[in-house]
């Protein structure tokens, strides 16, 4: 895969004494060092990772339209809900904080009621982002203030006439795993482009069945070395799939996305969990000719060499979304919808969010680029279809969210 190693200097030698000790490792322990290493790492640091000045765009770079359809549909969870005094709102892996706190401006906006009820947990291992998000209270002035800070992408949120300065974030706590929040919670736990960067198994059908692909070094290139499996939990996880990869096909294996979904079902008592991603159901994943997804991310730039600028550039592969349906049911999580990200923006009411536009001029820019954005979020063969929407349920018979109402894909699951 790689010709030359680049990167940050202390994760190449810490990969490198690995190796020396163990004379190869997986991919997983290669990826988690790469981008989760204490300070180094490429989530861990504080270098700017999204938006135009970042790696890549999110879907809150693209619109605000993403987050006011998302709160939208947590109103009608918490109506499904019976309307609870007490409805917690997580975000896993909430980077910037950005999509929590529109989703929170638009709640206390349209649904006064609803915004009473509300708390929002924001989980995120960078132990930057916590003090970064409540430094925001110092530059909160008026509603069109941001601030910026620590190497992050702006963050803009309103000030709602504020008896204090921190009264913005009265129903917001910040946290930097799952283990720092309480069991039994009623309300939604919302995971955006996280699972796609978790660490992964590099694997390859061989001739006598599966193995798997290690990192080695020689010749002062990190190599490939093909070798038995390290965890049986990787023939487990196919033969749970009913799948049987073809002869030299490559692909990755997520295991940790098994775990992750299992611990945070457990968090929930009543409610939902919305999985956002890029991703596929196994059947299309791992079908016959389809080979490794693995992509890497720097400068709006993609590649496949996960071996160049090591912590500065982002790896990611796409999300079994089967596997995560059925690994949920262990902890008592139903599938209550899959579809793609158009489909269950267009199911919210996506649509209406366009602006009447009859003619272009100086004085409706503005709204061309609202219209321009919404486009983006449901474009076909971009981010409307490579982006999936998983919402899982506990504790509720049968709900049926509007998100799902114009396609629901949960039959290919």
């Amino acid at each position: 895969m790689a010709d030359n190693i680049s990167g940050h200097p202390d994760l190449i030698s810490e990969i490198k004494t690995r190796i020396q000790k163990k004379g190869v490792i997986t991919f997983a322990e290669f990826m988690d060092i790469a981008l989760y290493w204490p300070q180094k790492g490429y989530y861990i640091s504080d270098r700017i990772k999204w938006g135009k000045d970042g790696d890549y765009l999110t879907n809150i770079d693209i619109s605000p339209v993403f987050s006011k359809l998302l709160a939208a549909q947590l109103n009608q969870m918490w109506q499904i809900l019976d309307c609870p005094t007490q409805f917690a709102i997580i975000e896993i892996g909430a980077g910037r904080g950005n999509l929590s706190l529109q989703i929170k401006d638009t709640i206390e906006d349209s649904y006064p009621e609803f915004y009473k009820t509300v708390d929002f947990k924001l989980v995120d291992i960078n132990p930057v982002r916590v003090p970064w998000l409540k430094s925001i209270n110092q530059t909160l002035g008026n509603s069109n203030d941001t601030a910026s800070s620590n190497g992050t992408n702006p963050v803009s949120i309103k000030n709602p006439t504020l008896s204090s300065p921190d009264g913005y974030f009265e129903k917001i706590s910040f946290h930097t795993t799952i283990k720092e929040i309480q069991q039994n919670i009623t309300g939604c736990i919302i995971s955006n482009e996280l699972i796609d960067a978790f660490p992964v198994h590099l694997i390859i059908q061989g001739n006598d069945g599966l193995k798997e692909i290690y990192i080695g070094y020689k010749n002062e290139n990190f190599v490939e070395i093909i070798g038995e499996l390290s965890n049986q939990n990787l023939n487990d996880y196919f033969e749970r799939l009913k799948i049987t990869l073809e002869q030299g096909q490559r692909t990755e294996v997520n295991l940790r996305a098994i775990d992750w979904i299992k611990s945070v079902g457990t968090l929930l008592n009543r409610g939902f969990i919305v999985t956002i991603d890029y991703g596929l159901p196994a059947q299309d994943l791992f079908r016959p000719g389809r080979n490794s997804s693995l992509q890497c991310y720097y400068r709006h730039t993609m590649n496949d060499n996960p071996f160049q600028m090591i912590g500065y550039q982002d790896i990611t592969s796409k999300v079994d979304f089967t596997s995560i349906a059925m690994a949920g049911k262990e902890t008592g999580l139903e599938v209550t919808g899959f579809t793609t990200q158009s489909y269950f923006l267009i199911g919210i009411g996506i649509l209406e969010q366009f602006k009447d536009i009859e003619k272009l001029d100086i004085n409706n820019l503005d709204d061309f680029r609202w219209n321009q954005g919404i486009k983006e979020l449901m474009l076909p063969g971009g981010m409307g279809d490579d982006f999936k929407i998983l919402i899982q349920h506990k504790g509720i018979r049968a709900p049926a969210l509007k998100g799902f109402n114009f396609k629901d894909l949960k039959y290919t699951l």
